[in-house]
């Protein structure tokens, strides 16, 4: 039997905020996480406005520029950062730009820096006036993977760099309660696996 195509499960629980269960519940009633795996249920998704959904969708992005503010405003002092490890750190990130994450184990067949290959075209991308794009990583190479930390050294070079002008972000200290306010408040999900 051919396999297209093989990804960890979701848990949805998890991972959904309280102001998307919330906006659900209204459209599929209170008991639609029950019922998630019926394709049926989501017909009623369309009882959903796009003005609110629209909405729910900016609230958590502000809510992942607060909490990636707020983390680098308490570990300014603390560590004692340089303004380019500020800047790497997310500050500067846009709250309308189109927000690409990626956060999890940095293993190179999971190519987090593919997305990167092109400076030329990336800068482009970063710096379109009408659509400004920005990227948020966030991960941890494990401590025997040597080339795992490479690549989150090159990512974290380029966070750093001026050029990019803090469109691209490095979140050290990775955890699920981070990764939760990353996939709650970006726009697409980067997933390049070899």
């Amino acid at each position: 039997m051919p396999i297209g195509a093989i990804t960890n499960g979701v848990h949805l629980p998890s991972w959904i905020s309280t102001t998307l269960k919330e906006l659900f519940a209204q459209a599929l009633g209170n008991d639609w996480e029950e019922s998630q795996d019926d394709a049926a249920l989501w017909e009623g998704i369309d009882g959903v406005s796009d003005d609110a959904l629209c909405a729910a969708h900016q609230e958590l992005k502000v809510k992942r520029l607060t909490f990636v503010n707020e983390r680098t405003r308490q570990l300014w002092p603390s560590r004692g950062m340089e303004a380019s490890q500020v800047l790497a750190s997310g500050v500067l990130l846009a709250p309308e730009a189109l927000t690409i994450g990626f956060a999890r184990r940095f293993a190179t067949y999971k190519r987090a820096t593919l997305i990167l290959r092109d400076p030329q075209r990336l800068e482009q991308l970063l710096h379109a006036e009408r659509r400004p794009l920005q990227i948020i990583f966030a991960g941890k190479a494990h401590p025997a993977d040597g080339a795992g930390k490479e690549l989150i050294q090159q990512v974290y070079q380029l966070a750093q760099d001026a050029e990019f002008a803090g469109r691209i972000a490095f979140l050290e200290d990775y955890a699920l309660h981070m990764a939760r306010f990353l996939v709650q408040g970006v726009d697409v999900w980067l997933n390049s696996p070899r």
